[in-house]
């Protein structure tokens, strides 16, 4: 699995905690870096920030969408906006969270995902 967010620390906790949980986790700070950089077919899911620069979480999944490529992903937002959430659904994103998310939620996506 993935997590893309541009902030160190909240990157760095999420994968933290994935990896505690036993998860292989690979962690990109941008969009352009995931899309550049990643071996797609690695990846079980997603955990993907929504406002980072030059591309935000949306663009980036929707730039996998345009390649063919479905990952199950869950957004992670600090602010609540339901065209957000409309263009996530219309993506195929299966999660929108509001930061701070609780463990026990995050957890919950990626046990669904990855089966």
């Amino acid at each position: 699995m993935a997590v893309i967010d541009d902030d160190n620390d909240v990157g760095d906790v999420l994968g933290g905690l994935l990896e505690t949980m036993g998860y292989q986790v690979e962690i990109y700070r941008s969009g352009m870096d995931f899309l550049s950089e990643a071996q797609f077919d690695r990846l079980a899911c997603l955990v993907v920030d929504q406002n980072m620069p030059k591309m935000t979480g949306l663009q980036m999944i929707e730039s996998l969408s345009d390649r063919g490529i479905s990952i199950p992903a869950l957004l992670i937002t600090g602010i609540h906006d339901a065209e957000v959430e409309r263009k996530a659904a219309s993506l195929g994103v299966m999660t929108v969270l509001e930061k701070p998310m609780s463990h026990h939620e995050l957890l919950r996506f990626v046990s669904v995902s990855v089966g």
